[in-house]
């Protein structure tokens, strides 16, 4: 199991706290990330450099988890053309 820094933690309760019914792993992840310390960020994944893609790495997967027990909805993680489609932007 891989420890989750407590200010991501309270960052994810709090962003859960209004982010309704939002499923979009992408969406939560920027989110969160545009709240915590630069310092946190390096525990996130990058995107493919050629696809633009996503992909999780352990520490979202275990935060991802985190944020269903919390909230009850399971994060997807949505290619870059369902989340241009989802958003309606081409």
């Amino acid at each position: 199991m891989i420890d989750i820094p407590d200010a991501i933690l309270e960052q994810t309760k709090f962003i859960a706290s209004f982010a309704d019914d939002v499923d979009d792993w992408v969406t939560i992840k920027k989110l969160i990330m545009n709240s915590v310390h630069s310092t946190l960020r390096k525990n996130f994944s990058r995107r493919d450099h050629k696809t633009k893609n996503q992909y999780l790495n352990d520490f979202e997967k275990q935060l991802i988890i985190y944020y269903k027990e919390l909230t009850g909805i399971e994060l997807v993680l949505r290619t870059l053309d369902e989340r241009r489609e989802m958003f309606d932007v081409l």
